[in-house]
């Protein structure tokens, strides 16, 4: 099981073109993603059900990688034309908070937000 993990964690990070220090975040991902897919040891339960007895809602999974616009917000100076959002790159889920990180290319970090949308709504 942990060479499949590592190894769907590393096809997400090369599928998208991200940096290799985001390998953490692709991991959660994936094992998130494993946690409500249905196996084959309890074939009709997700491992997610075993443990709470109710089926997992995966309508707000998406990619890995995938963009996404957060909102700013606290800034200093308030201009009309200047935009209210930036674009992001999806990098999991925060679990309980129902909020997303995201990565950061310009400070090379990954945050938390509450506020965001996703450009491509899921299928």
């Amino acid at each position: 099981m942990n060479r499949t993990i590592v190894e769907l964690g590393r096809a997400m990070l090369n599928g998208q073109h991200l940096s290799e220090f985001l390998w953490e975040h692709a991991i959660l991902h994936v094992v998130y993603i494993r946690n409500r897919s249905y196996t084959k040891p309890l074939q009709t339960l997700t491992p997610f059900q075993g443990w709470r007895k109710r089926k997992p809602d995966v309508s707000h999974l998406r990619e890995f990688g995938a963009p996404v616009w957060i909102l700013l917000q606290g800034q200093k100076e308030t201009r009309k034309m200047l935009p209210k959002s930036k674009r992001q790159l999806y990098v999991g889920f925060d679990d309980g908070a129902k909020a997303m990180k995201y990565y950061n290319a310009e400070t090379r970090k990954v945050l938390v937000s509450q506020n965001f949308k996703h450009l491509i709504p899921p299928k």
